[in-house]
């Protein structure tokens, strides 16, 4: 699962833990992404310089599920894009979003 914040981009999936079903791991490609969403777990933090995402925390499914939850009850704005206030993300958002607005237009994915 991919989630954009208005401070940062992660992507979360299922960790590689065969013991127990309950933890997930949240990566990130900026380490700040992921301190911006779950402060005060920096020296949680594991870097991985040969992976796709650099840095990643293992945590349990309940509280990232509770911190998302508290995300979206927080939002007070009527536009994400106008939300993000650093320039380097608003021109990566702005890429993301046209790409979808192409899949959206394009129709491509609707052959049968």
């Amino acid at each position: 699962m991919w989630i954009c914040l208005n401070n940062s981009f992660m992507s979360i999936v299922k960790a590689h833990d065969p013991t127990t079903n309950q933890l997930v791991m949240v990566r990130a490609r900026v380490k700040q992404d992921l301190l911006n969403t779950f402060p005060g777990l920096d020296d949680q933090v594991i870097e991985t310089l040969d992976s796709d995402y650099r840095f990643r925390l293992i945590l349990d499914k309940e509280y990232v599920s509770d911190v998302i939850r508290d995300k979206v009850l927080s939002i007070d704005y009527d536009n994400f894009k106008n939300s993000v206030k650093e320039s380097w993300r608003v021109r990566a958002y702005n890429k993301i979003w046209k790409i979808m607005y192409d899949v959206q237009s394009d129709r491509y994915w609707q052959s049968t």
